[in-house]
């Protein structure tokens, strides 16, 4: 097997992005960079969307020939050295032209296969010079991004965002496909160019990434990831209410186990308060800008968050939907596999109270903290609503102020169920449910114990390379769940949703 040349790799991606689809090579060429896009078969079959050959292979003929029948929709891309080869060989047939510095290729569209990034390309071009950068991110400016040291600069229309790397980072060593995602995960709730056509044109490497953040979320997705995963810590570098000292004390502890935990200062968090908001994430995996930042550095072929049941399947909590048909899963999930990062979401399919059980399995139990106010490590501020639903959960005290109640109040009522399910625990203790959420009580007695258990087709999701190690990693702390998650009682729903039949 051959390396594949990049610029048939940019070529099939163009045609397929944003679907996976179906490839049959008859090449020499080792096709694992399409191992997250992509589909790979060792034959033609009616469902096969793209076949790459030779033009001197000795199949050609019976590709071309295959093609013209009734059963088959198949695009072919004929790689060869010299141009006249492709106008001598593909005579009688429409094609169109790719040229690169490694050479040419001949693409035939099939009639009956759909249209795709290239498809209008061709048309306003011709033949088309696969080297031009511009193509497959038309709007990316790398005047834009800067390095000195390891300070990373992005000159956004939101100001400087800076990122503090490792000194060994080189930015001009970086696709531009993973800036211009980091680009994209920061401004496109205000910025319309980053919902224009591109085309990511990534290969992936070989080690996945978690975006962590020290929480009881994001190191049950530790403990159900393999142990070469790479740990990356974002850091706010202003002032804020979120103190990292906890966080600085439980990446310590994990680099003496042998993790490799990397922590990168930045502000991009600053963003949103130059559009009326307090500081925090612009997009749900604006989280991941520091990962995908430095996934070529690191070698990385998956992006994993630590998101839970109630941020996937449950839609802030009380709202239950199918999250792979959501779409946010079906907008951001080919970017991510496209650019060689597929989505890892190893908890997506676990509740709060089982993320805190897997958590307190673990040897990670001492050090993992979701509270983010307190400065002196080990303790918590135990007054914010983190700190009252992980506390319950895990049966420490609690108690109440004014954050907890101003939550409690609200409806619909944040991260619902497993609220639900701290509350069913004071009220199964004797103690008194807090007045602001007397409303519940009636809800009290349902069963909520199946969110001890984990939503088992959260497991399609994961990519391929992971999802084995992760189900057996799953299974050591939970078993499925033994009811169907999307018909959940809906009147139950209604009320943390503050509403009524």
């Amino acid at each position: 097997m051959v390396a594949l040349p990049y610029s048939l790799f940019k070529i099939v991606q163009g045609l397929c992005f944003p679907h996976t689809s179906n490839l049959c090579s008859f090449g020499p060429w080792n096709l694992d960079d399409f191992s997250t896009s992509q589909s790979i078969h060792r034959e033609i079959l009616p469902s096969t969307d793209i076949v790459l050959i030779p033009i001197d292979h000795e199949q050609l003929e019976y590709v071309l020939k295959r093609s013209k029948h009734i059963d088959y929709k198949f695009n072919i891309v004929v790689s060869c050295y010299d141009k006249s080869d492709i106008s001598a060989r593909l005579s009688g047939y429409d094609y169109s032209i790719f040229s690169s510095v490694e050479g040419y290729y001949g693409f035939i569209k099939n009639r009956f296969s759909g249209d795709s990034f290239w498809s209008e390309k061709i048309e306003e071009l011709g033949e088309i010079s696969i080297d031009d950068p511009k193509l497959m991110l038309p709007d990316f400016d790398d005047t834009k991004w800067a390095q000195k040291g390891s300070l990373v600069t992005f000159d956004s229309p939101e100001g400087k965002i800076d990122f503090v790397v490792p000194h060994t980072f080189s930015l001009a060593r970086t696709s531009r496909s993973l800036l211009w995602l980091v680009e994209t995960v920061l401004l496109s709730p205000w910025h319309e160019k980053y919902a224009k056509g591109w085309v990511p044109i990534r290969r992936p490497g070989n080690k996945a990434g978690l975006s962590f953040s020290g929480g009881l979320d994001s190191t049950a997705a530790l403990c159900l990831m393999p142990e070469d995963s790479i740990y990356f810590y974002m850091e706010r570098n202003f002032e804020s209410m979120i103190k990292h000292e906890n966080a600085h004390f439980f990446a310590a502890e994990l680099a003496n186990d042998g993790k490799n935990v990397v922590i990168v200062p930045s502000n991009h968090e600053k963003i949103r308060t130059n559009h009326g908001k307090n500081p925090g994430f612009s997009t749900d995996y604006a989280c991941m800008a520091h990962l995908i930042l430095l996934a070529d550095h690191y070698d990385l072929d998956a992006a994993a968050t630590g998101m839970p049941l109630e941020n996937t399947y449950f839609f802030h909590g009380s709202t239950v939907r199918d999250f792979a048909d959501t779409r946010f899963w079906k907008h951001y999930s080919p970017i991510f596999a496209y650019i060689g990062l597929p989505l890892y979401q190893p908890v997506a399919g676990c509740s709060e109270i089982l993320t805190s059980k897997i958590v307190n399995q673990s040897k990670y139990r001492h050090l993992s903290s979701s509270c983010l106010r307190s400065a002196s490590v080990g303790e918590k501020c135990e007054v914010c609503w983190k700190c009252f639903r992980k506390n319950i959960f895990n049966n420490r005290p609690w108690e109440m102020s004014n954050e907890i109640s101003t939550f409690l109040a609200k409806r619909p009522l944040k991260q619902g169920l497993a609220t639900l399910y701290a509350l069913q625990i004071i009220h199964k203790s004797g103690q008194e449910v807090p007045e602001e959420a007397t409303d519940l009580i009636p809800f009290l007695e349902h069963d909520l114990e199946f969110l001890n258990h984990y939503w088992a087709p959260y497991l399609d999701l994961i990519p391929k390379k992971y999802r084995e190690y992760t189900e057996a990693k799953i299974n050591a702390y939970s078993s499925p769940m033994q009811v169907d998650l999307l018909l959940i009682e809906e009147n139950m729903l209604l009320g943390l949703r503050g509403e009524s039949r």
